[in-house]
């Protein structure tokens, strides 16, 4: 009898567990992106300030910002990088001032 058990429970979480991989990938894909904003110093001088980087991504995305790195570039000293998500729960990559 515990044989038979045995086998019956190895059965079912072979059963549950090829209904959940051939399932969630398709219910639980999360989208994510990779978008670009270009902006330019107003004063050649000074740099672009996270104030500045941040402004332009809330009035261009709408969303929860998670994360603001500076990256620079050879040749786009000034470039960083946003991570946000979105209203649509979409996760966003934003590269600023790092291309023309």
């Amino acid at each position: 009898m515990d044989f038979k058990k045995s086998m019956l429970a190895a059965l079912c979480s072979v059963m549950v567990a090829g209904v959940a991989t051939t399932m969630l990938p398709g219910i639980a894909k999360a989208a994510d992106s990779e978008r670009k904003i270009s902006l330019k110093r107003s004063n050649p001088n000074e740099p672009i300030g996270r104030d500045a980087v941040l402004s332009k991504v809330k009035s261009t995305f709408k969303g929860r910002v998670l994360s603001v790195q500076e990256k620079p570039l050879p040749g786009y000293p000034d470039c960083h990088v946003v991570r946000m998500l979105s209203l649509e729960g979409e996760y966003l990559t934003i590269k600023i001032a790092c291309s023309d």
